[in-house]
């Protein structure tokens, strides 16, 4: 089994998230649903890293860069040895410019 290695951007991508819902959108039970979503979903690829395609961004893709949607947002990991969960976002977000745009040690 794989293990899940957090990019150091991570916390901050899903704190931002959370407290957007709760906060901003004044929907406490919102934020704590999409919560145990992610942890499902986490808990999915862990088990089946490959179940994903790879995102259909060139570059992105040679890289490795694959992508799980919980509710409205997207969850980007890559896999080698182990799973590298890369970033998370609202999935209307221009992700392909923003994931472009990260450090190359924190996508690879």
């Amino acid at each position: 089994m794989y293990n899940l290695i957090f990019s150091k951007i991570i916390d901050e991508d899903i704190n931002s998230c959370y407290n957007y819902i709760k906060e901003k959108l004044e929907s406490p039970m919102a934020a704590e649903s999409l919560m145990e979503e992610l942890y499902k979903k986490l808990i999915h690829i862990k088990e089946k890293p490959y179940s994903r395609p790879l995102v259909h961004d060139k570059l992105l893709a040679s890289f490795g860069i694959r992508s799980i949607k919980i509710k409205n947002y997207l969850l980007f990991y890559s896999v080698d040895d182990n799973i590298n969960v890369i970033t998370f976002m609202y999935n209307k977000r221009d992700w392909i410019n923003i994931i472009k745009g990260l450090p190359l040690d924190e996508i690879m």
